[in-house]
């Protein structure tokens, strides 16, 4: 794919190169203008991404096909229907072989039924189409021009697109007035993962989800510094900010929100924690670490799954054709996403802090858990006995109950025995509620089996069924109902990529957004329990005040409170920079 794709990008390249040739035996066609260029390997771009993720949308929708609900019975209806043209062009064939012996009744009989279950199809994909827009934009997704973007980006914003490839990164920058490229082949996708991974060794942190160390102290004296002594490395967060950003940063003058879409490795780090200018000091003092220029305090920033889901957020999932963003060219507007929580009393609707028995080790600081590569599953369920051996999590409960408080009578919190995936699957708040919070563990779908899916972690039930084996799994989200403005997924690795598509959030994410959930906040690594409870209440806190606009402005105030906290003990982008806003970045 990635081999596809540089030849894609190289293709207008070249054409521009072959206007300096004057050749009067060649005719060559006048080339496009480089606007025209770079929006035709923008999309080219966008094209090799939806190709490299056919098998991950092929396994989405059979997982939808085989479901109960209305779009599985609509899905169902579809592919029996297609079934059926399969057969009827069969026998075309077998027409064409008998050749004129074949009466024209049998000829005309057979293309009337061929034309009328080609009806049937479009009629079923009509209504899937105006009832689960958001359906074809995941199963059939389809690039964007840069003008399509334009119309539909604020004037405040802009978006950056970075696709990794095997030969160089090459990086859009889109703003309503104008956009420009750049590539850079020091960050070829071998380079890049490289620089990427030094970056993530010094992500462990003290008082992590799941870990059995203490939380770091309040003096800051060594805050700065991993467990392991690895400190993180600004020099390298400020090389990465140099090839990817900074060439583009002239289109990005006067923008206050960045949305990104990013591939290959940078799926796994937050461009929050990029380093804008040459750094001072020592990375391990953490008073120079205090005077770092982060890329957050340039710009809000939110993450889109894909370029395609800016129209799905501003076009499809709405309820209210009047809701739509001017820009949209089509406003397929659904009641499936309508957002009656203003009647119910519900702002917030939080589940986590699962009754779980693992232990700890002093050999290793980390709580003892199964054998999770592959093995997390038993037959086609998960297996309880196995989930209950994960680590209890020491501050999720106090992330629950500091929320409650924070929410009061609005709020609807559901921890220890009672946060069961039954609990969560047949909830009357969650669909109601403004703001949702899952504070559990998450797992990838490397860390639950290779043919598993990646899922959040509740009480485990003593025996598995279809309904609660203790594992809410990424199809299961995708099929209920959950129309918030905000999830908070506050557990670890819930927005890594599984290592197999071309997608850089999980598949759980993205599911959430198929759910009809606005925007996300998701983590990148295993989170610290002290740092991520103030994250989240300092977000929450700027949302309810209202004084902050937009969900990314209040991520952003968020993380500079968490990195001011007391004497610095939480200065390392390892404590505040974990969580990333995916999805719709305003109100």
């Amino acid at each position: 794919m990635k081999a596809k794709l540089t030849r894609l990008i190289a293709l207008p390249l070249l054409a521009a190169a072959l206007t300096a040739q004057t050749t009067p035996d060649i005719k060559i066609e006048p080339v496009p203008s480089p606007d025209v260029l770079r929006s035709e390997a923008f999309e080219a771009a966008q094209y090799a991404l939806i190709s490299g993720a056919a098998a991950a949308v092929d396994r989405v929708t059979a997982r939808f096909a085989s479901g109960g609900g209305p779009l599985a019975i609509l899905e169902q209806d579809r592919d029996k229907k297609l079934a059926e043209l399969e057969a009827v062009d069969r026998q075309f064939s077998a027409l064409i072989e008998r050749g004129s012996a074949v009466p024209e009744e049998e000829r005309r009989a057979l293309t009337q039924r061929r034309a009328g279950i080609r009806d049937e199809v479009t009629a079923i994909e009509a209504k899937i189409a105006k009832d689960f827009p958001q359906y074809f934009d995941l199963t059939r997704p389809k690039a964007l021009d840069i003008a399509a973007v334009q119309k539909l980006l604020n004037p405040d914003e802009a978006m950056v697109m970075i696709l990794v490839s095997d030969d160089a990164s090459y990086t859009w920058a889109i703003t309503r007035e104008k956009s420009t490229w750049s590539r850079s082949e020091a960050m070829k996708d071998t380079a890049l993962a490289e620089k990427v991974n030094l970056l993530r060794a010094s992500m462990e942190v003290d008082g992590a989800r799941g870990s059995g160390r203490a939380p770091p102290p309040t003096g800051g004296a060594a805050a700065a510094v991993a467990p392991a002594g690895k400190a993180f490395d600004r020099k390298l967060a400020h090389e990465l900010y140099k090839e990817l950003i900074a060439p583009v940063e002239g289109v990005l003058a006067g923008k206050q929100v960045l949305l990104t879409n990013v591939t290959g490795a940078l799926t796994s780090l937050p461009l929050a924690l990029l380093v804008t200018a040459p750094p001072q000091g020592a990375d391990t003092d953490p008073a120079a670490v205090a005077t770092s220029p982060w890329l957050i305090d340039k710009y809000a920033l939110a993450e889109l799954p894909s370029v395609s889901s800016l129209n799905s957020l501003r076009c499809l999932l709405i309820s209210n054709p009047a809701d739509a963003h001017p820009g949209c060219a089509v406003k397929a507007a659904s009641t499936s996403y309508a957002q009656a929580r203003t009647k119910s009393g519900v702002m917030l609707a939080a589940y986590g802090a699962p009754t779980l028995a693992g232990t700890y080790t002093a050999a290793t600081g980390r709580s003892v858990t199964p054998g999770l590569a592959g093995k997390m599953y038993k037959g086609k369920l998960a297996d309880p006995e196995k989930l209950r051996a994960l680590a209890y999590l020491p501050q999720a409960q106090a992330e629950l109950d500091s929320l409650k408080k924070t929410f009061g009578a609005e709020s609807f919190v559901v921890t220890g025995n009672e946060a069961t995936e039954t609990a969560v699957k047949s909830s009357k708040s969650l669909p109601l509620a403004r703001f949702i919070v899952f504070s559990t563990h998450g797992l990838l779908a490397t860390e639950v089996g290779d043919n598993a899916e990646p899922g959040l972690v509740f009480t485990p039930p003593k025996t598995a069924t279809d309904m609660d084996d203790g594992l809410l799994t990424a199809s299961e989200v995708a099929q209920m109902n959950l129309p918030a403005d905000l999830v908070v997924l506050s557990a670890c690795n819930t927005a890594a990529s599984d290592g197999k598509s071309a997608e850089g959030l999980s598949g759980l994410a993205k599911s959430f957004i198929f759910a009809g959930t606005r925007s996300l906040l998701v983590s990148h690594w295993a989170v610290s329990d002290a740092a991520t409870s103030l994250l989240m209440q300092q977000t929450f806190t700027n949302i309810q005040k209202g004084n902050i606009a937009g969900r990314a402005r209040a991520l952003q105030a968020a993380m500079r409170t968490v990195r001011t906290e007391g004497t610095g003990q939480f200065v390392s982008p390892k404590y505040w920079a974990a969580f990333t806003l995916v999805g719709e970045p305003g109100k």
